[in-house]
């Protein structure tokens, strides 16, 4: 394999992914994760960013070496050192490049050496990578909402800080420009509206005069805020000097949490930028929030990949398709000749137009109004060159604009146009399909594209509007319509005005209001945006539907393109809901349901791409570069198929509701040590003063308090634990026990999509492996019995359908088939299994728990044995499987899958919900049953809890209950599967063969 096709593994990420959020103790989890502000609330995929950030804080504060108060630096390094070990296996090679020795930045170098043990590396010096394990990368796509993720996460730490879980450090966040920093401080805003803790922001430069190294120095910082520090990560530097601030002066002991958010322009700056960062933060963590990450140190420590393809591959933008059919014209050219580039500019106005017939067809169909206005984006590199990228592109838009069009050449871009729209409808981001039909394509005349996209229904000249007192706007439209169709938004018009315009009619409108600020309305005319890449960014708006890369130019093309993209695939069908219709009709939306059954499916289609064009042959290869590089950092998505077996058979699934009214005694014991809650009450003495202590969380009110006073009137809530956390920790959750209201059977439900891990396979592997294991694959996929096979195709050969060849060359077909096959890579073995009976096909196994290039497999010793002793029992030929009518089961991934019984965790003071490994069913006559099946070391003890949460739900005075549903009798079982002795502890629970499994419950 070459350096080429090596893809940097998401080491952190594999260790969070590998860490169960529920696991962990309450303190670490007791965190309102859900709520951002007053109107604000976290998808989900925001959510599980925080709780990746905090498994991995607790793996290395934790698990690695359990952080004390007031520890030492070695005690720190010590650390970093184990961290490092247990992440550089496998990796050895890879990390060892990682470090920074003194040869390119000798000053630096000089400058960092003294906080470092250095090590001699041939003729240089070395800082090993060991040093700079201390951070996490959250890899997010533009318009995921990384910044309200970042803010909420200063919250978390701030929460594990008081509860003495990490350092006690200071908070700085970075960001590159000064508009960031006022977007940023908006977002806190907003925060502080709901806030238990509000955040107070601060100047990194009164740093000195705020605080000093925690110590509070001024009244001004409060310990009932969040004090953080700003500041543009361009002004930190090696030294001081004017407006740059020195790392040293603001070094701290290296005591800092750093939040980096977009910091990092792509330039040689910024691996100097992330020494210094990596310097001040050795002592404390950093966190790096990009859209866009090219440098290793960054990719291997991503702890969260939610980058672009991720982003729409989860309905959360439009699709992306990128037009590659020139590419193929290049193949003998150098670049584009003027035809060329006139049939790109023509089929990106082609597609324009189409899209807004699109939105005008949806409009006529509902009295309300969906999806956006389309737009065309044009970001250009050069605007105030000789010849600038800019002008050439308007030139081509003036021909048009005149009826300065070949007739011919507009016929060919049409035709060229639908042939690889028929011929590659797959988009470059996004799983499904391209849906254009020819008929559509072919019926758009030159009036569409002046009626749709430049607001006339005539030819004419272009006219020049300039706006009083705005030097980066100027507005362009026809003499014959009353409405602009462009935009041109550049730093200074100046010299466009004068240079570029001056043969133009330049008139001033009669108002001040900027049309770029507006862009994003429904009513706005303009259906050209130009403009040049610094405008770009900082921008938000559904309405991109086309987007031409005139030029792009070099230095960090790849960041910038997949930034743009970013910015062009946001999407709202319906007002404030952000994803695309079908993945809100499959969540359940009703509005969506309904839009979805009403709109042809080509519309929906059109307005929900975002296609892509570059003008010239270097363009295009950036493109691709840079969707090469986010597809590869992700992984291939691998797709299984479902079991032909599942047709006409019914799988149920429980659904869950909360229970109405629950008494105090019927909850659950509580972890906690009661003598301490009762002293603490009783000193407090005063109900109010305990409400005014605890008001800030939003679960209570004098209604709680009295819960609590009636809770610890009785020991026997309590399990006798001798809690050590505080009091006012364990108060805080005492009040959340009592109002706990605990969820009870609401009935059963046909399987839909509760099963999902096996179409959302990722395998980061290099192209040729891929292929290889892809091929295995679908060899296996196709296996079917080849006993019934062979007996279908002799009652056909007996019957006149097929010949005597054809009979032959079917039976040689089913004798190559294979339901089993093996994939090597790096010494482990995956087995690619058609496992009878499983609900999808073909089931990956590895042998290895290490393995690390493919997530969403069976690979734990206990679900691997366990399918082990499956198949051997269902090889008996007096196996009690076949006394059933039918029966079938699938491995349940605890990640992605919504299969699971509710519990409550004593050990965590918490609900949860259990994720068993393995679910059955199984019919005989009207009797169905479903059987959850976890295998399980006999070590664990906590199946003990969610034993007690299945007998409460499906269980009564120790026998299972019966569901009655659509002419069925429903038995809901819980097994536990240990190769070794069954343990005393709740025995009928536990199995170790299929036999005593079987018998456990009646038929």
């Amino acid at each position: 394999m070459t350096d080429e096709e090596k893809q940097n593994p998401l080491l952190y990420q594999k260790i969070a992914e590998q860490i169960s959020y529920e696991s962990l103790l309450s303190e670490w989890t007791n965190l309102n994760l859900d709520t951002f502000s007053e109107n604000i609330s976290l998808f989900d995929y925001q959510q599980d960013a925080l709780k990746n950030a905090i498994k991995l804080l607790h793996y290395y504060f934790e698990s690695v070496e359990k952080f004390r108060n007031k520890e030492n630096e070695l005690t720190n390094l010590e650390r970093k050192k184990k961290f490092f070990n247990e992440i550089r296996i496998g990796e050895e090679d890879l990390l060892e490049t990682l470090g920074i020795i003194n040869k390119k930045n000798k000053l630096l170098f000089s400058k960092i050496k003294q906080y470092y043990k250095v090590i001699q590396k041939n003729s240089f010096e070395k800082i090993p990578f060991s040093n700079f394990v201390n951070r996490m990368c959250f890899w997010m796509a533009t318009g995921s909402g990384k910044t309200l993720v970042l803010i909420k996460l200063i919250d978390v730490l701030d929460k594990l800080k008081q509860r003495n879980l990490i350092p006690d450090n200071d908070i700085l966040i970075l960001t590159s420009r000064e508009d960031l920093l006022d977007q940023l401080k908006k977002h806190i805003e907003k925060f502080n509206e709901k806030a238990e803790r509000k955040i107070k922001v601060w100047d990194l430069t009164e740093y000195n005069n705020v605080s000093m190294g925690g110590v509070i120095t001024s009244g001004k910082y409060t310990s009932g805020e969040i004090n953080i520090f700003v500041y543009r990560s361009d002004l930190i530097s090696e030294e001081t000097k004017t407006k740059l601030l020195g790392f040293e002066d603001i070094e701290n002991n290296g005591k800092w949490y750093i939040l980096l958010d977009e910091a990092h322009k792509g330039d040689k700056e910024d691996s100097k930028k992330q020494i210094l960062y990596s310097t001040l933060t050795r002592n404390g963590f950093l966190f790096n929030f990009s859209a866009t990450f090219t440098d290793t140190w960054d990719i291997v420590t991503t702890v969260y990949n939610f980058n672009l393809e991720r982003f729409i591959e989860k309905g959360y933008g439009k699709n992306v398709y990128l037009s590659q059919q020139e590419m193929d014209a290049l193949a003998e050219k150098t670049d584009f000749n003027d035809k060329d580039k006139q049939k790109i500019v023509l089929k990106s106005l082609i597609l324009l137009a189409l899209s807004k017939q699109a939105k005008q067809s949806i409009d006529k169909q509902s009295d309300e109004k969906y999806y956006h206005n389309p737009l065309l984006v044009s970001l250009v590199n050069s605007v105030n060159t000789e010849q600038s990228d800019l002008q050439i592109f308007f030139e081509e838009i003036e021909k048009i604009t005149k009826g300065d069009i070949d007739e011919e050449i507009f016929k060919q871009s049409k035709n060229e146009l639908y042939r690889e729209l028929s011929d590659n409808s797959g988009y470059v981001f996004g799983t499904e399909c391209l849906n254009v039909k020819e008929e559509n394509i072919k019926k758009i005349k030159i009036k569409d594209i002046l009626e749709h996209v430049f607001n006339s229904s005539s030819f004419g000249n272009i006219e020049v509007i300039k706006i009083p007192q705005n030097k980066q706007e100027i507005i362009f439209k026809l003499k014959t319509s009353d409405r602009p169709f462009a935009l041109l938004k550049i730093g200074d018009i100046s010299n466009w005005l004068k240079e570029k315009l001056s043969n133009y009619e330049i008139n001033e409108s009669y108002d001040n209001e900027s049309y770029f600020r507006a862009i994003s309305h429904d009513s706005n005319p303009v259906n050209i945006l130009m403009g040049s890449r610094a405008f770009y960014e900082g921008w938000d708006s559904n309405r991109p539907n086309v987007m031409l890369f005139i030029n792009i130019g070099k230095g960090n093309a790849k960041k910038y393109i997949t930034q743009s993209i970013g910015r062009g695939v946001r999407i709202e069908p319906i007002k404030g809901k952000r994803k695309r219709l079908l993945p809100l009709k499959r969540e359940g939306d009703i509005i969506a349901k309904e839009i979805y059954s009403d709109i042809i499916g080509e519309e929906v289609s059109l307005i929900e791409t975002l296609f892509v064009f570059g003008t010239n042959k270097e363009n295009l290869q950036h493109i691709l570069d840079s969707i090469k590089h986010e597809k590869e950092s992700s992984g291939e998505l691998i797709e299984l198929q479902e079991n032909e077996e599942i047709k006409g058979k019914t799988l149920l699934i429980p659904v869950y509701k909360d229970k109405e009214c629950v008494p105090l005694d019927q909850l659950p014991k509580f972890r906690g040590n009661v003598k301490i809650l009762n002293d603490f009450i009783e000193w407090v003495g005063n109900e109010r003063i305990i409400y005014s202590i605890f008001s800030y969380k939003s679960n209570v009110n004098p209604m709680t308090i009295q819960k609590v006073n009636d809770f610890l009137k009785n020991e026997k809530n309590f399990n006798n634990s001798n809690q050590t956390d505080s009091v006012c920790f364990q108060i805080e959750n005492l009040m959340s026990h009592v109002n706990i209201i605990p969820k009870d059977i609401d009935g059963f439900k046909q399987l839909t999509d509760e099963i999902v891990h096996f179409k959302r396979i990722e395998v980061a592997l290099e192209k040729a492996n891929l292929e290889k294991l892809k091929k295995l694959i679908d060899k296996v996929k196709i296996y079917k019995d080849p006993f019934k096979e062979k007996e279908i195709f002799k009652k056909k050969f007996s019957n006149g359908e097929i010949n005597l060849d054809e009979y032959t060359t079917q039976i040689e077909k089913i004798s190559k088939m294979s339901n089993e096959e093996e994939f090597f890579y790096n010494n482990i073995s995956l087995k690619i299994k058609h496992l009878l009976n499983h609900y999808y096909i073909p089931v990956l196994i590895s042998e290895n728990e290490k393995i690390d290039y493919i997530n969403h497999i069976i690979k734990i010793d206990g679900e691997r044995i366990f399918i082990k002793n499956l198949e051997k029992y269902i090889e008996k030929p007096d196996n009690s499987l076949k006394r059933f009518d039918w029966w079938m089961f699938c491995k349940l991934d605890e990640h992605v899958d919504k299969v699971y019984m509710p519990y409550y965790n004593q050990e965590h003071n918490k609900p949860g919900n259990f994720y068993p490994d393995f679910i059955f069913w199984l019919k005989k006559g009207e009797n169905y049953f479903i059987v959850f099946v976890d295998p399980k070391g006999t070590k664990h003890t906590d199946y003990e809890y969610k034993v007690d949460g299945y007998k409460t739900i499906f269980e009564e005075n120790d026998n299972t209950k019966q569901f009655l549903s659509d002419g069925l009798k429903i038995y809901v079982h819980l097994f536990l599967f240990t190769e070794n002795e069954t343990p005393k502890g709740y025995e009928k629970y536990w199995f170790n063969n299929f036999e005593d499994l079987i018998n456990k419950f009646k038929i």
